[in-house]
């Protein structure tokens, strides 16, 4: 059974939404799990992953403000270390996924005490087409969404007195930690000042979501509970020390590795500098972005949903919670816009800063399901069960076809295709959310999980991800990255004495056409991409208008290109700087090759190795010497 009266010795239903991600990853989708060429952001991320610990000047410098992200670089390295390339990527995203599936189950489980509801919006979120590889799979949003969620989930424990312990979530009401005294109380805030910290360490904005998490302490405050100011007082107190206590942690971690102890300085020197008027050179106009933001779909949907909450039943002991749930998500729709429209800063007009509005509208959708549910509901997995193969159906076997095709010609037939591209699946989610209204129960139930699977296929950024065995060529590409990145390390330790040439060319696989130039993009990412692109530019200077200023001081040039070109590229390349007066020499050469795609790496070094040492830089070396 749900609800208050739930004696289950053992919460089954939080398997629900940790399996999706798992059948997703085990589905045989090569892509699924890995970015696609031409991401910078991200790529960036997976160097942190090899190069942590060396804090190399690429990656420490000021302007380069991600290295301050320790919770999700840390955990990323370690699995890179551990696991390898590929293997690590898997279970990384994986974790990103089920931690944010399981917070949001957690968080409405013990919010609204309705584990059917709570377990159907936490496979939502586990199999939501625009959560996955958030900007990236190597990204830090979806890291962040995590820590957030799991920090909201803590506060709710810590205003009621209970254990932050998961083992005593998973157990049920019986639970084995004693539930209601001081010590509990004590390590939920903690935990939550812990897991907040983290959320803002991974992503400075979301301190301008603090006030939410304690509209939803408040909220979630027991009815009469004595002094409750000076228990509040407390549990900010004890979050304050949980804050500090991972703070400091992660400090000492960057510090023993060489790092500086303030490694979140470079983060708020940059969210400080880009706050600052018409700073945000990224901010697009309204009329550029909003008609084709598919990504804000499912979350208008939700924050609509909510508007019948504070209709719902007015004696809910869960009432107050509820609403909490639908004001949070309309104030951070207003936090948003007022960065987006006031402040001209960046804010939704990108699908992955939009994310955070997922982290409130969430939480909002649930709050209506549990109104509308009207009681508890029996036999609480199969309904789970059957809301879970409706999320992944889609997902396995109508992408990358034909749903998205299917979709589009029915909105065409409907007269939508002459409006912008968000109006059609905004059309059907809106009517979604009212036949929810209308149907009470297990329907309402259902007809959710029908809606919200079929726009979530159709508006699925990378529906190529998805199927069952859909053939791919990213992992295999990571896998060829890490191979250079070593080859290339032994070369230049520096990581910045290489400056990258990219051919622009068209590669045909088995999976259609690859642009070369994207491909050497994400590589040289690795290496923070600017920094070490020959000239500074991309796609690279044509070889007859390379210069010796190209050169950045006398540094090696790395030239990457398709195999079958890469001989007469190199010789043009030599040529060139021949008749220019600077003789270049191969340093070392190697092809990188698997199935699906390969590519070719050569090192072209100073003829003199005084030219190099006389401009102060570093020079590439040959194996060995």
């Amino acid at each position: 059974m749900d609800g208050h009266g739930d004696r289950a010795r053992r919460d089954w239903l939080i398997l629900f939404p940790l399996l999706v991600p798992a059948v997703l990853l085990a589905a045989g989708n090569d892509d699924f799990g890995f970015d696609p060429p031409g991401f910078l952001d991200s790529f960036v991320y997976v160097g942190y992953f090899w190069h942590y610990p060396e804090h190399l000047w690429v990656f420490d410098d000021n302007s380069n403000y991600k290295i301050s992200r320790l919770p999700w670089v840390l955990p990323g390295y370690v699995l890179h270390a551990l696991m390898g390339t590929v293997a690590g990527s898997l279970v990384l995203a994986y974790l990103a996924m089920a931690a944010g599936a399981a917070a949001l189950y957690l968080l409405l489980r013990d919010s609204l005490h309705n584990r059917t509801v709570a377990a159907v919006v936490g496979v939502a979120w586990a199999g939501c087409t625009w959560a996955h590889g958030i900007g990236g799979w190597s990204y830090h949003m979806m890291a962040a969404s995590a820590y957030y969620l799991m920090a909201c989930w803590l506060v709710v424990r810590a205003a009621r007195g209970q254990s932050p312990h998961v083992v005593s979530g998973f157990l049920g009401r019986r639970s084995a930690w004693r539930e209601g005294g001081s010590r509990t109380s004590v390590l939920s805030s903690t935990m939550a000042g812990v897991f907040l910290a983290s959320a803002v360490h991974t992503y400075v904005f979301l301190v301008t979501f603090t006030p939410l998490v304690a509209l939803l302490y408040f909220a979630a405050l027991p009815v009469g509970s004595p002094r409750p100011m000076a228990r509040s007082a407390r549990v900010a107190l004890h979050m304050v020390g949980g804050g500090i206590l991972i703070t400091l942690a992660l400090a000492a971690v960057n510090r023993a590795t060489g790092g500086a102890w303030l490694f979140f300085m470079p983060q708020i020197e940059a969210a400080w500098k880009y706050s600052q008027p018409a700073a945000d050179i990224w901010s697009l106009d309204a009329t550029r972005w909003l008609p084709l933001a598919r990504y804000l779909v499912i979350p208008a949907a939700f924050l609509a949903a909510g508007l019948a909450v504070p209709f719902h039943r007015r004696r809910d002991p869960d009432r107050r919670v509820s609403i909490a749930f639908v004001a949070s998500a309309w104030a951070a729709l207003a936090i948003m816009c007022y960065f987006q429209f006031v402040r001209r800063q960046v804010a939704l007009d990108y699908s992955y800063h939009a994310f955070p509005l997922y982290l409130h509208a969430f939480p909002c959708v649930g709050a209506a399901l549990a109104g509308w549910a009207r009681g508890q509901q029996r036999q609480p997995a199969l309904l789970v069960g059957l809301a879970t193969l409706s999320v992944l159906g889609p997902l396995l076997l109508l992408l990358p076809t034909p749903l998205p095709h299917v979709m589009d010609a029915t909105s065409a037939f409907m007269g939508l295709a002459r409006f912008p591209s968000i109006v059609g699946p905004m059309a059907l989610s809106l009517a979604g959310v009212a036949a929810m209204s209308l149907l009470p129960g297990r329907a309402g139930i259902v007809t959710f999980a029908l809606w919200f699977s079929v726009v979530n296929g159709w508006i699925a950024p990378d529906p190529s991800s998805y199927g069952i065995g859909t053939r791919g060529y990213r992992a295999q590409m990571i896998e060829m990255f890490r191979e250079a990145d070593r080859f290339t390390t032994e070369l230049d330790p520096s990581l910045r004495g290489i400056k990258y040439w990219l051919s622009n060319e068209e590669i045909t696989t088995a999976t259609g056409v690859v642009q070369t130039r994207a491909v050497f993009d994400s590589f040289v990412a690795t290496r923070a991409w600017f920094t070490n692109l020959l000239g500074r530019v991309a796609p690279s200077p044509p070889i007859d208008q390379l210069t010796i200023d190209d050169l950045e001081r006398g540094v090696c040039i790395g030239v990457l290109s398709s195999v079958g070109t890469h001989a007469t590229l190199t010789q043009e390349i030599e040529a060139q700087y021949a008749k220019l007066g600077r003789p270049l020499q191969r340093v070392a050469a190697r092809q990188f090759a698997r199935k699906d795609l390969s590519f070719a790496l050569t090192v072209l070094g100073p003829a003199s190795s005084t030219a190099a040492a006389d401009a102060g830089a570093p020079s590439c070396v040959r194996p060995g010497t």
